[in-house]
């Protein structure tokens, strides 16, 4: 009988391992893995079916240029014509006072180490401007897995996701600053409005294989810039696949866009536009690509970086290697050019956001009576944040980027969707607080606090009310995760914490057994 006893007593503890082992991939894994570390479940639609974004219309995006500023040429007869002369007058003087500044401290010939940066960017390779935005170590670790093979999801990216200005810039035909610009492409002569013909632009020399091209730019089509809008395709996406660095990422790629006007071939409604442009790019390609490509691209960047971090003894993740290279601060991407918009070198992430959003405005004064629109994020643009937040819906995430967007009444947000508003610098990286409820009541953004990365308080209560169903709303695709920093884990990561958890119940269980074993021989 005692026998009898002890068997019943070893089963139900073996019942009780394997009820344990059962419901892990159920629920009690959630015990395990971070709140923070799970990512929503797919929605879906009503239709059953998820929806793909039309390319954007790059002209209508930019309209507000032909329509406020600046007014095309017709024809070999008429040539352009100056709209607003006051902010046109302040689009020159900055372009003049910043190509001036890059001019300075030359050596002798006649470079400077912001000439290099912009001359290196005026290349046009995401796998040359890009590395330098994950700072020394991480830049080296992105720059050598270009050149060998291992980043080419990276590259394929850098490829596909450029919004092509070639329309956008037959639409403005405005004239380039190192250029005469009273003489319009089509043969006829433009009114200025009383504004100079001629700029005062310092041009640079070659340095080794990169050229600033002026003798091969198209010469009447500024607006808007091609090269600004390839770098805000690539920066977008990067700081979305890896948005620990997401201020960063940004603040350099407005350099990028900011160098152009270094070299002086572009003002700064120029490098807004490329912004615009390639924010609503990045909108269109993370909604209508985020499993195909994004997720991929994601996964073998982050995987890559971990397994370099870990191979030089920086941590076994990618999260304890940028803390331990400082890689969000003092230790990342950093630039002490300053300028009548960057008045504040770039050295933290504090910073970084700062400068990025001085970008944003150019110091183009804000029409008060435009002031305090209400924002509503364009289609596509809660997509790119869906890394940096994995746990929220589309709609949370689009609170997110109204709680972080530029005011209205700047120049060029009329006709812009939305886009031209959009802070990418802090909307990728935040700490937002959900109420009882899933709503977003609290947004503190990189210059405010000091982040690790994006964060969500209250994360639990994402998927309250009627949160769930924006997603299918907005008609998003797979909601498949990148990694284990940031998203959920692997399937083999899960399966691997599942049955260490079921191998530790299951020893505390023979434990117990052998415990009641042992006290029943020593009856």
């Amino acid at each position: 009988m005692e026998h009898m006893k002890l068997f019943r007593n070893l089963s139900s503890i073996f019942v009780c391992v394997l009820a344990v082992a059962l419901l892990m991939p159920l629920g009690l894994a959630a015990a395990v893995v971070p709140v923070e570390a799970q990512a929503a479940e797919p929605a879906v639609a009503a239709s059953g079916k998820t929806t793909n974004l039309p390319n954007p219309d790059w002209v209508a995006l930019l309209s507000d240029y032909e329509k406020d500023y600046w007014q095309a040429p017709k024809d070999a007869t008429h040539g352009g014509k100056v709209l607003d002369a006051k902010t046109m007058k302040l689009d020159e003087d900055l372009a003049v006072k910043i190509n001036h500044l890059g001019a300075e401290n030359l050596d002798k010939d006649g470079l400077n180490s912001q000439r290099k940066r912009a001359l290196v960017d005026s290349d046009l390779l995401g796998e040359e401007t890009m590395p330098d935005a994950l700072g020394p170590v991480l830049g080296q670790y992105m720059k050598d897995g270009f050149k060998q093979g291992r980043l080419n999801l990276i590259s394929d990216l850098f490829k596909f996701n450029v919004a092509s200005t070639f329309q956008s810039k037959r639409a403005a035909m405005h004239p380039r600053p190192y250029l005469d610009r009273s003489q319009s492409t089509l043969g006829g002569t433009n009114d200025l409005a009383g504004l100079p013909s001629t700029l005062d632009i310092k041009q640079s020399p070659s340095w080794l294989e990169h050229i600033p091209g002026y003798s091969t730019l198209q010469k009447n089509s500024s607006y808007p810039s091609g090269h600004t809008t390839g770098a805000y395709s690539w920066g977008i996406a990067l700081a979305g696949l890896l948005p620990e660095l997401a201020p960063q990422i940004m603040a350099r790629t407005s350099e990028a866009g900011n160098n152009r006007i270094v070299l002086g071939v572009h003002y700064p409604l120029d490098i807004m536009g490329g912004r615009i442009g390639a924010s609503a790019q990045n909108g269109q390609y993370w909604h209508n690509e985020y499993a195909t490509s994004i997720i991929p691209a994601a996964r073998q960047l982050r995987d890559y970086l971990t397994e370099r971090c870990a191979a030089d003894g920086h941590g076994s993740t990618l999260a304890e290697c940028i803390a331990n290279l400082k890689a969000n601060g003092t230790g990342g991407y950093t630039n002490d050019f300053l300028d009548p918009v960057a008045t504040e070198p770039v050295k933290d992430q504090g910073s970084a956001v700062r400068v990025y959003t001085a970008r944003m405005t150019y110091t183009f004064p804000q029409v008060t009576s435009q002031a305090g629109a209400d924002f509503t994020a364009p289609k596509g643009a809660a997509d790119v944040l869906r890394i940096a937040y994995p746990q929220l819906h589309a709609d949370q995430r689009n609170a997110i980027l109204k709680a972080t967007a530029l005011d209205s009444g700047y120049p060029l947000w009329k006709s812009s969707d939305g886009w031209q508003r959009i802070n990418w610098a802090k909307a990728l990286c935040a700490r937002v607080t959900l109420n009882e409820q899933g709503d977003v009541v609290k947004v503190e953004t990189a210059d405010q606090v000091t982040l690790a990365g994006p964060e969500v308080v209250n994360a639990q209560y994402a998927n309250r009310g009627a949160h769930p169903a924006s997603d299918a709303l907005a008609g998003e695709h797979s909601a498949a995760s990148a990694g284990p920093d940031l998203a959920t884990l692997h399937t083999a990561q899960r399966s691997a914490l599942i049955a260490a958890v079921i191998a530790t119940v299951a020893a505390a269980g023979i434990g117990l057994a052998l415990t009641t074993v042992r006290r029943h021989g020593a009856r």
